[in-house]
């Protein structure tokens, strides 16, 4: 549940505010924090924008421009984050962060800078984004740094480019993680979606891999995902997924960012009716 809205102040300026709330539409429950997704107030104009509140990672930024499926489902690319990423506080959205976005005007680049509180808690995330689009290619490249005093820093590199051809959109996304206290990873993403009439057909596979700090293999998962949208209308949409992961080498991973028990498979399946407004 979404409100969002901009004012024109005249002279090229304008504020711009977001607030979003997630809660479980099958059942009507939520997290305990109120407006749990993104919350913001900003200035925008010539220079490009400006936001301050709770807002998405250029991090997390990537990983959801550069996957067929988008954030969001089984077939997703959450994977790829590792248990560590998944485990710090700002893995998707960074509270009281400062936010910078250049403006559209740039010849095809374009650079984001975050920085957050370091008193948020439990932790807090600083990184940047630059990218590049053009026609029918686009590519961005993600540093990010994460503090959470409980399991010490993680340094990011996550990079994802994105060729369309003709009714083929083809992505690759990849992911490095490094922490001083704990796993790292490294993750590998190939998706692509096919347009078949007015019906998007999609299909992945990634693989991610981390390490100890010793150098020892800690977890292998492989996962696979094929997944379908098709418009109703110009806002109502069906769609549908299914993924299947595969764990190795004490690797826990489950769909949706879960967990299972070690060297386990997991699968999963979404089937439903989208709206947009």
């Amino acid at each position: 549940l979404g409100f969002r809205g901009t004012e024109d102040l005249g002279g090229g300026l304008r504020a711009n505010f977001m607030l979003e709330h997630g809660f479980n539409s099958d059942e009507g429950s939520a997290t305990a924090v109120f407006w749990n997704r993104q919350v913001f107030v900003g200035l925008s104009g010539s220079w490009g924008e400006m936001q301050l509140g709770r807002q998405y990672t250029p991090t997390f930024l990537v990983h959801a421009t550069y996957d067929a499926f988008g954030p969001q489902g089984v077939a997703a690319q959450q994977v790829l984050l590792g248990s560590m990423q998944f485990s710090q506080a700002a893995a998707i959205r960074a509270n009281d962060a400062v936010n910078y976005r250049t403006p559209a005007t740039l010849g095809g680049f374009s650079l984001q800078l975050m920085t957050s509180d370091h008193t948020a808690s439990p932790g807090w995330y600083h990184g940047l984004k630059a990218g590049y689009a053009s026609g029918p290619i686009s590519a961005d490249v993600a540093l990010g740094h994460f503090n959470n005093p409980a399991i010490g820093d993680l340094d990011t590199i996550t990079v994802g480019a994105r060729y369309t051809a003709g009714p083929w959109k083809l992505y690759e996304l990849f992911d490095k993680s490094d922490s001083g206290r704990g796993n790292d990873s490294r993750g590998l993403q190939a998706s692509a979606a096919y347009t078949l009439g007015s019906t998007d057909l999609k299909l992945s596979i990634a693989e991610s891999r981390q390490t100890s700090n010793a150098g020892a293999h800690v977890g292998t998962t492989r996962r696979y995902g094929v997944g379908f949208l098709h418009p109703l209308s110009k806002r109502t949409f069906l769609y549908g997924q299914y993924a299947r992961l595969g764990n190795a080498d004490g690797a826990r991973a489950a769909v949706n960012g879960a967990t299972t028990a070690a060297n386990r498979s997991a699968q999963g399946a979404d089937l439903g009716i989208a709206h947009t407004f």
